[in-house]
C-alpha cells in the first residue's frame, strides 16, 4: 500500500481524554497518524524507560497544535503546525495544543503496541 488514512491503518493507541494514534508499517518505516488533546505530558507514561524518556528518534509533520518536546539534556523544542520536524531520542511531550501528526519512525526502533511514538 503507498498511502494511508485513519481508515486504512490499525488503531494502534487509544487513550480516553488522551488521544489516538494508528499505524502502518511500510519501506521500513512505521507510519503514525496521531491525535492528541492540549495537556498530554508523556513523562508519566515513559516514566520506566531509560532516563524516563523515549529513546527512539521520529520524522514527522505537524499538521494541527503546538507541542513542546523537552529532551533529558534539558532542552526544548516547539513544534507547531506547518513545521516539519525531527525529534531526537531522549525526549518528552507537552501536548500544549490540541494537536495532529503524521510522524515516521524506523520500523526496528518503533514502540510497540501498547505505547506511544510522541
Amino acid at each position: 500500500m503507498g498511502s494511508f488514512t485513519r481508515d486504512n491503518t490499525e488503531l494502534a493507541v487509544d487513550v480516553d481524554g488522551a488521544g489516538q494514534q494508528h499505524r502502518a508499517e511500510a519501506g521500513g518505516m512505521t507510519i503514525a497518524l496521531e491525535r492528541w488533546n492540549a495537556g498530554l505530558d508523556t513523562a508519566d507514561w515513559f516514566a520506566e524507560l531509560p532516563d524516563g524518556a523515549c529513546q527512539e528518534p521520529h520524522w514527522g509533520y505537524c499538521l494541527k497544535g503546538q507541542v513542546t518536546m523537552r529532551f533529558t539534556d534539558g532542552g526544548t523544542e516547539v513544534i507547531s503546525a506547518g513545521d516539519a520536524y525531527y525529534v531526537r531520542p531522549g525526549h518528552n511531550a507537552h501536548i500544549d495544543e490540541d494537536t495532529e501528526f503524521v510522524e515516521f519512525t524506523h520500523a526496528d526502533e518503533a514502540p510497540g503496541i501498547n505505547t506511544v511514538a510522541l
